[in-house]
């Protein structure tokens, strides 16, 4: 009984986050609000490699996320998360990742880059700052801006080691 409460609990704590995070969205790119609602209603399935199924479903009112199964999905979604940051970093997208309604598949993922969406905001929001800055200093990385040309792997460990330092001094004179 006490684990069926616990589950059900966790899943309220998901289902209100992903609603935050949508809100979040919307309201730090008021543009993407009413393209999306042009697309509604959208649900899609999500495989990622060596994680479960994840199923999104977005309408004007409702909108779910879930490891349960859905009776219909538009499109299905099947890729590996370093190909999501791949593309992310890249901004281009493979149409190959979508199966079943692909036209509106591109059509939201071109929508979501488009928007101009502050993802670093977005992750130090939710994810704390250190996540962000690894993020912006790994795009920086892959773009190759910010970096010089002849770093080696020791070199990158050693600044990530040290902003990791000073990242972790602040937080403690933030905390006295």
């Amino acid at each position: 009984m006490e684990l069926s409460q616990f589950m059900s609990h966790m899943k309220n704590d998901y289902q209100d986050n992903f609603q935050k995070l949508l809100r979040d969205l919307e309201d730090a790119t008021p543009n993407i609000k009413n393209t999306l609602f042009n697309i509604y209603p959208v649900a899609f399935k999500v495989s990622l490699k060596g994680h479960k199924n994840i199923y999104v479903s977005i309408d004007k009112e409702i909108r779910s996320i879930s490891f349960s199964p859905i009776l219909k999905v538009d499109f299905e979604i099947i890729t590996s998360v370093n190909e999501i940051l791949k593309m992310m970093i890249t901004k281009k997208i493979d149409r190959n990742i979508f199966i079943g309604d692909q036209e509106l598949a591109m059509v939201l993922a071109n929508t979501l880059q488009k928007a101009d969406i502050d993802f670093l905001y977005l992750l130090d929001k939710y994810f704390g700052n250190i996540p962000a800055i690894l993020v912006h200093l790994t795009s920086q990385f892959a773009s190759g801006f910010g970096f010089k040309d002849n770093l080696n792997e020791k070199n990158i460990y050693s600044r990530f080691r040290e902003l990791t330092i000073r990242m972790d001094r602040l937080e403690a004179r933030i905390n006295l």
